[in-house]
């Protein structure tokens, strides 16, 4: 698993560890942090990812466009709360 390592050191050490924790075993071989900048899947992943979050904010008009564009794409969301 390939995960932008732009956010804090804190932050990727806990969700490494929360992400070994909370699946099930062997599903994940490997957890790599990699900096978007440098990875364009990474940066495909995050701008997909930013699409959704988007879809999800009332304050603007065109909120569900990006999603609408991915949704034949879109196989799973998890909403947290």
């Amino acid at each position: 698993m390939v995960i932008d390592g732009s956010g804090e050191r804190t932050f990727r050490r806990d969700l490494q560890t929360h992400l070994k924790r909370h699946t099930p075993t062997g599903s994940i071989k490997d957890i790599r942090m990699k900096d978007s900048q440098g990875d364009t899947l990474v940066q495909l992943a995050d701008m997909c990812v930013g699409a959704i979050a988007r879809s999800y904010r009332d304050d603007r008009k065109d909120s569900g466009r990006w999603r609408g564009m991915l949704r034949s794409k879109i196989d799973d969301v998890w909403d947290f709360r």
